[in-house]
């Protein structure tokens, strides 16, 4: 048993347990009866006629293919959803426990190689720095099988790149796990178009770099591409489009370019706005791997752009604005639910400075991140983090950008904290000094953050 417990925690599987005991404890007492989640309880439980007493029958597969046609392409989600609520309220919780801990699980297993004791022991903890209550937008169940699931199907299903890029033996029942979860994850519309870039990107990598054709590459890519075909061919996608339209009436009047920068300042916006504490704790990272490994000027300065603008303009915005009222009027605008540069306003010089601030934001992030290798093409952060900003950036050029609320952000969150553990990784490998304390503070607020959601939760189960 001692031998046991000791590989458990040489392994650092201790630490995925801890995360699936942990979300137990978060979720247990939490009901999925609101929002989007009562909606699709009564569309999928039988109730009794009251003129005739008899009993209706609402089926699951004639539901979700009625919404294929008029509304969504989330198939096997909705499917999924309706199943498991229809079901228990307690297999939700199982399960979603069990997605979480995926998450985590999918992570170490791409980016750890060694130390997993601690190495593990910090990953969980960015991931409960996320601000899980972020999972209640839409209900409960409806948030999180539409969106932390499909995130941890999509990192588990790109296990496979990382085995096959070292020549690591996938095991055969690993095949279908792997396939199937691509499948889930693909019909999410931002964790397709990642799946469809990172296996195409990879799979013409290797045949580059091999100078032979990987079978599983290329099957795991044609389902890739066959599930954004999917998408993109629904006919209730574009009932949706057309629907949603109605609540953002200037959207089909806005040209690509409209839309393109209209993902960045949206996701930008939504940054500011809610304080997001990952992006505070990618960006001081960020700063002190480029405070301890460069002495440029300019490189320290471009490092702490990104950082001092979510403190200004966010954590310390009370104070920043009681000191220097205008900068609100400012903050205003860069927060706004809107498009910043119209036809109106487009003579106003004023009106470009959010997008002129927020582009050089995320271009600040970017050019720190390529300092953090001297080979730019072993530079996995840069497209961790082209993929993360891409993932929330389309949402630009959809008219749902504003009302599905920070919930799309999760793949650009999470693409924020794997980086954050790479250059963690790097900062302890090179034993940087102060690194003891770094890990005591993403500890703490990870503890810090655990009863903040915990406290969210329970006080609010009171009210149901």
């Amino acid at each position: 048993m001692k031998e046991k417990m000791k590989r458990l925690f040489e392994n650092g599987t201790y630490a995925l347990i801890l995360l699936f005991i942990l979300e137990i404890i978060l979720i247990m007492f939490v009901t999925p009866n609101l929002y989007d989640d009562e909606w699709f309880i009564k569309k999928v439980t039988n109730e009794i006629n009251p003129e005739t007493n008899e009993v209706i029958e609402h089926n699951i597969t004639g539901f979700v293919q009625e919404r294929y046609f008029n509304w969504s392409s989330r198939v096997i989600i909705e499917y999924i959803l309706c199943l498991t609520l229809k079901t228990s309220k307690y297999l939700w919780i199982l399960l979603e426990a069990l997605m979480v801990t995926i998450v985590g699980y999918s992570i170490s297993k791409i980016f750890v190689k060694d130390n997993k004791k601690e190495n593990n022991a910090i990953l969980i903890s960015m991931i409960l720095i996320y601000p899980y209550t972020i999972m209640h937008q839409a209900g409960w169940a409806a948030t999180t099988i539409n969106y932390m699931w499909p995130l941890a199907m999509c990192l588990f299903a790109l296990i496979p790149i990382k085995k096959m890029w070292y020549g690591e033996k996938i095991k055969l029942w690993e095949y279908p796990l792997y396939s199937v979860s691509l499948l889930f994850a693909g019909n999410h519309e931002q964790a397709s178009s990642l799946l469809v870039c990172f296996y195409i990107l990879f799979t013409v990598i290797m045949i580059v770099r091999d100078k032979k054709i990987k079978p599983y590459m290329l099957i795991q890519s044609v389902l890739a591409l066959s599930s954004i075909i999917f998408i993109l061919t629904c006919p209730g996608n574009y009932v949706r489009q057309e629907e949603e339209m109605r609540r953002f009436i200037d959207f089909g009047m806005l040209t690509f370019l409209d839309k393109f920068v209209l993902g960045f300042t949206s996701s930008f916006g939504q940054i500011i706005a809610n304080q997001n504490i990952v992006y505070t704790l990618l960006t001081s990272l960020l700063a002190i791997y480029i405070f301890s490994n460069y002495k440029a000027k300019i490189y320290r300065v471009v490092s702490l752009v990104p950082l001092v603008s979510i403190l200004v303009f966010g954590h310390f915005s009370s104070i920043t604005f009681e000191i220097f009222p205008n900068l609100e009027i400012f903050y205003e605008l860069l927060t706004t639910k809107d498009v910043l540069l119209t036809v109106a306003n487009c003579n106003k010089i004023y009106y470009t400075f959010p997008i002129i601030f927020t582009f050089a934001n995320f271009i600040c992030i970017g050019m720190s991140l390529l300092l953090l290798t001297k080979k730019y093409k072993n530079n996995i952060a840069v497209l961790i983090y082209l993929a993360g900003l891409a993932s929330r950036v389309i949402m630009g050029f959809s008219p749902t950008v504003f009302v599905s609320k920070t919930r799309t952000m999760i793949f650009l969150d999470f693409a924020m904290i794997i980086i954050s553990f790479l250059i963690w990784q790097q900062l302890n490998t090179k034993k940087v000094k102060g690194i003891n304390y770094i890990n005591g503070i993403i500890k703490l607020t990870a503890v810090i953050q655990y009863l903040n959601i915990m406290i969210y939760i329970y006080s609010e189960q009171k009210l149901y």
